[in-house]
């Protein structure tokens, strides 16, 4: 949702605001611009790539920076290229997961409710036996 609202915010999609409610226009899938967010992993090892490359080439030129810059945007993308099948399988599988999840939460509140329903029936059959026992003692004395 909060992703949401900052691109709302910052005009990055197109919405309609209508009745206090912002409606989301769709768009063609070859107009959208896959952000990638890479993990914190591969940001320490830019990290590290670059420290070094800072120590042992001090006299690089700027275009040849820029050519590197440009290379590793490019592999970058190629990667996120690569990515999205696993995703799009992942994103499924915890689909899946979460409605199986749902399923059983639900039965097994079913099941809570059934059994609750059964304490209140033995509780009940307790006390006409605990009475009967009580009323049969009175007949033997």
């Amino acid at each position: 949702m909060s992703t949401l609202r900052r691109r709302i915010k910052a005009d990055d999609i197109r919405f309609r605001f209508e009745d206090g409610k912002y409606f989301i226009m769709d768009e063609p899938m070859g107009t959208h611009q896959r952000v990638h967010r890479p993990s914190q992993e591969s940001d320490l090892a830019l990290v590290g790539a670059h420290q070094g490359m800072m120590k042992g080439n001090d006299t690089m030129s700027a275009s040849s920076k820029d050519e590197m810059k440009a290379q590793d945007l490019q592999d970058k993308t190629v990667k996120a290229n690569k990515d999205e099948p696993i995703l799009t399988a992942a994103n499924k599988l915890l689909n899946e997961l979460k409605k199986a999840y749902t399923q059983i939460l639900q039965e097994k509140e079913e099941q809570i409710f059934q059994l609750k329903d059964e304490v209140s029936d033995l509780k009940t059959l307790v006390r006409v036996l605990e009475s009967e026992n009580d009323r049969l003692k009175g007949f033997k004395q």
